[in-house]
């Protein structure tokens, strides 16, 4: 199965984030022969959309599968292949502890859409088989709905297509709601470091990774 691994980071604000995070990234896509692909040009507002580029990575480049993290994630050394038995998609389901399906319910039938939603999942992490490729559709031109970026539309899509959801473990997806609502330790349980919602202050964010990553090491992970 032919694998790769894609992230993406637009301008220069987040080139600093990249570059502190993308080591470990190809690190891991090294570890299990995986190609690491970064989407640097923002082919859409909101910018997060940029990611259903996969569906043409992938169609053109004949990946099987990928997987998709955020810039700003920490993976972690002994962290394995969570495409591995992941299904047509899988992702973590934040939904277990942060309701937002009314608003996917919302944004569903302002476009004509009709749901009951399962699951909510986060997409700072997740991986996508070829063929649930109709989860990554976009919406009209000019009508991108920006909640909570692209998120809310792409699990809404999930449901509109009837993809079935392969859980993704927290450890993979370890942000800081995360870890406190499991009781995870980010140094020792976190197989992916999720800096979600800290973006608004890049330079604090940078700093914060550079702690992480220091003391991962520390731990030789």
């Amino acid at each position: 199965m032919k694998q790769a691994l894609v992230t993406q980071s637009f301008g220069n604000e987040w080139q600093n984030i990249i570059d502190l995070t993308r080591p470990r990234m190809e690190a891991y896509c090294k570890r299990h022969s995986v190609d690491f692909i970064l989407i640097d040009k923002p082919l859409t507002h909101p910018p997060q959309y940029s990611k259903s580029a996969i569906g043409n990575i992938m169609a053109t480049k004949h990946y099987d599968q990928v997987t998709f993290v955020d810039a700003d994630v920490l993976i972690a050394a002994d962290c394995p292949n969570i495409a591995e038995d992941a299904g047509l998609f899988c992702a973590f389901d934040e939904g277990a502890f942060l309701d937002r399906k009314p608003e996917m319910v919302k944004l569903a039938g302002a476009f004509g859409g009709v749901i009951e939603p399962k699951f909510y999942v986060n997409t700072g992490v997740f991986v996508v088989h070829t063929k649930a490729v109709g989860i990554l559709s976009m919406p009209p031109i000019g009508l991108h709905p920006n909640h909570f970026a692209e998120q809310t539309w792409l699990n809404v899509m999930a449901h509109l297509w009837n993809i079935p959801l392969t859980e993704l473990d927290p450890s993979f997806n370890c942000m800081t709601s995360v870890e406190s609502h499991f009781g995870l330790d980010r140094y020792k349980d976190a197989m992916i470091i999720h800096y979600a919602g800290q973006s608004n202050d890049l330079v604090k964010l940078a700093n914060q990774i550079k702690v992480d990553d220091a003391k991962l090491v520390e731990l030789g992970r």
